[in-house]
């Protein structure tokens, strides 16, 4: 995917909102925007703050949906900390009638801001949270068509990997595109409900690892499989059906051979499993590394961890990265797709420059039964582009491009049995 531009704000912020008493911890939960005052001008930020953690964007920035480290409900104050590089930033707010007013320092420098609560909240009838079998809440939104008259199928829309959102949007990357919020309000025009929730670790979720060694493939599979069942035992949808888009359906074709969905969507994903990947950059590796790295990878394939790792492969083999490997190496989208047995279709775009044709190719190879479909000028996050590689780079920050039509009807009809 593209990389994010640099930034130019290396900070940790830190948020104490000091309110009377009356301001329960309940009052500060949705979407808050305001503005700090600089030499330079205002400074617009929103803030979404959650049970457990807030959410900030700094649009002139590009940065939406960055995590914050911790968050404290103490009586009437709540702190909250991000942790983005050198530096201390911090805030004090108060409510001031219907606004949040406070004042900002960063070092000597410093000023006065004001929040309001965004009129943007969440619908209270899409807001559905579910809880996993160990108790973490995922929060999720459900999007239903108009005037159904009685049961519809339902679509889970699982985002891809690491801290990618129930929209699909990384806060690595600069802005954000919505690709599956745009494709549940697509799909529900067309008679298709869906749910999309924040996986452990994104989003709203952020907080429900704690630590990097947390991250748990086996998990996000078996919270797939748990809303899964949830969704089936609900009256209101005919069907239930799983959508996992880029590296996220190897987690939706992981668990629908363990759950009752009546079908499996595939879209822009790569044929190369987590397992793959590793041994490629291995393969790569300088050849005074290869040795250490393809040693590391056995230790990890017999499920065993380990500590020393030379400054080579601190990144990408850290020790706090690897329970998360041993597992994930445990999945393969080339022997998945071809041992389900509910119907399939692997749906690739002419224009997605991650997720190739070739990719799309050898998936079909591996699941000759699958369906098929190539969708003409959709990129890897399933949005309408030309073959100019600039505008395919901008659709992954900018939310005004479109999903493909063509991949919201291939959906819709495949859900259908058309």
């Amino acid at each position: 995917m593209k990389p994010r531009n640099a930034r130019t704000l290396c900070l940790i912020a830190t948020l104490t909102l000091a309110v009377p008493q009356a301001f329960a911890q309940s009052q500060w939960l949705g979407r808050w925007e305001g503005a700090m005052t600089l030499t330079e001008g205002a400074l617009p930020f929103g803030l979404t703050v959650g049970q457990n953690g807030a959410l900030l964007d700094l649009p002139t920035e590009n940065l939406f949906g960055y995590p914050s480290a911790t968050i404290t409900f103490a009586g009437a104050d709540l702190e909250v900390y991000w942790r983005f590089g050198g530096g201390v930033f911090s805030m004090s707010l108060k409510p001031d009638g219907s606004a949040i007013k406070g004042s900002f320092r960063q070092g000597d420098a410093g000023g006065t801001l004001m929040m309001i609560r965004s009129s943007f909240q969440a619908d209270p009838a899409s807001v559905l949270d579910m809880r996993a079998r160990d108790g973490r809440v995922l929060p999720g939104t459900l999007t239903l068509p108009e005037n159904t008259g009685g049961p519809v199928p339902l679509v889970i829309l699982h985002a891809g990997l690491g801290v990618a959102d129930r929209n699909g949007n990384n806060y690595n990357l600069a802005g954000r595109h919505d690709a599956l919020a745009q494709l549940a309000a697509k799909l529900a025009a067309e008679g298709v409900a869906s749910y999309r929730y924040d996986k452990r670790g994104s989003g709203l979720a952020t907080w429900q690892v704690s630590t990097e060694s947390e991250l748990s493939f086996d998990a996000w599979v078996s919270d797939l499989v748990d809303v899964t069942a949830t969704m089936a035992a609900d009256r209101r949808f005919s069907s239930v059906w799983l959508f996992g888009l880029n590296d996220g359906a190897l987690v939706a074709a992981a668990a629908a051979g363990k759950t009752t969905a009546a079908g499996l969507l595939v879209a822009c994903a790569s044929a190369d499993s987590p397992l793959d990947a590793i041994q490629d950059a291995v393969a790569q590796a300088p050849e005074e590394q290869r040795a250490e790295g393809q040693a590391i990878v056995a230790e990890l394939l017999a499920g065993r961890t380990v500590r020393d790792v030379a400054p080579f492969y601190a990144s990408a083999l850290r020790p706090s990265l690897q329970p998360y490997l041993i597992e994930a190496f445990r999945y393969d989208l080339e022997a998945l797709l071809p041992a389900y047995t509910g119907r399939l279709v692997i749906i690739q775009g002419d224009m997605d420059l991650q997720a190739t044709v070739a990719d799309f190719s050898a998936l079909t190879e591996a699941a000759p039964r699958a369906e098929t479909v190539l969708v003409p000028g959709m990129n890897h996050v399933l949005k309408e582009v030309s073959a100019d590689v600039a505008v395919n780079n901008a659709a992954f920050s900018d939310p005004s491009y479109n999903v493909s039509g063509a991949l919201v009807m291939a959906v819709a009809d495949f859900i259908a049995g058309l």
